[in-house]
């Protein structure tokens, strides 16, 4: 401005000239913000993709077998990334058996109980049998109470039941060395 001034220019022009070099301004710090802006998305982008796919671990922990344990609340968003990582890695992995530990999930409610009958039946469609392992008695009953049909959903109580049946149906067996 002091410049402007010192340039002796009539009110007019230096009101015009002052108005273009604050429009040059505000284009400046906008193309600034929206850079930054960019930026932190891309950030928080990646930090989404690698928390979903550390919530979501499908392990193979046998030729054949693949492993999800799961923690902490189970949302349908959840869920979804469940399903899209388990069918992701049977389909990478040829798995004919894949577990699904839930003894870390305190509640299931109606739609996640929906999503995991869904899971089942998806990979049973890609030649892969699914097991609900960890299965507590709350979950059990709120289940039943919702009247979900289980009927062709594989269970077991605890993993290690789990393992065995999916060891037994790979033909192969668990025993100790002598």
């Amino acid at each position: 401005m002091e410049m402007l001034k010192e340039m002796k220019l009539s009110t007019e022009e230096f009101d015009k000239a002052r108005r273009v070099i604050n429009k040059m301004v505000h284009l400046d710090m906008t193309i600034i913000v929206q850079s930054y802006e960019q930026l932190i998305n891309e950030g928080i982008a990646a930090q989404s993709k690698t928390l979903m796919e550390m919530s979501t671990p499908v392990t193979q922990i046998w030729n054949g077998i693949l492993l999800l344990p799961l923690v902490g609340i189970i949302d349908s968003k959840r869920a979804q990334d469940i399903m899209n990582s388990t069918l992701g890695k049977i389909s990478e992995t040829q798995a004919r058996s894949f577990i699904l530990d839930i003894s870390g999930v305190a509640v299931v409610d109606t739609a996640v109980a929906n999503h995991l009958i869904k899971i089942t039946k998806a990979t049973r469609l890609m030649g892969c049998e699914c097991t609900i392992s960890g299965v507590s008695p709350a979950i059990a009953q709120t289940i039943v109470d919702l009247g979900i049909d289980v009927g062709s959903v594989k269970t077991t109580a605890n993993m290690r039941a789990a393992l065995l049946g999916a060891f037994e149906k790979m033909g192969m067996e668990i025993r100790e060395i002598q």
